[in-house]
């Protein structure tokens, strides 16, 4: 269910408190997601450092002849 929020004033003041609000908020978002991709590389890095990440023979094989034989 979608949720909406009007706000009727004719004092700027409550508009220019949200607007800080929100620049406050993405500032701090951008700050801290390289933090927060940092942490899930790391749980994956930990879930998965046992794990082999070799394909499958036939799995290989698929994916040889799906790309064909063309020089790069």
């Amino acid at each position: 269910m979608k949720q909406t929020l009007i706000i009727e004033t004719e004092d700027n003041t409550v508009l220019q408190l949200l607007r800080n609000l929100a620049a406050m908020s993405l500032i701090r978002f951008i700050k801290e997601a390289p933090s927060i991709e940092d942490q899930i590389t790391a749980r994956f890095n930990e879930i998965y450092k046992d794990e082999n990440s070799l394909l499958e023979p036939c799995l290989m094989m698929a994916q040889v002849d799906a790309i064909g034989n063309e020089d790069w």
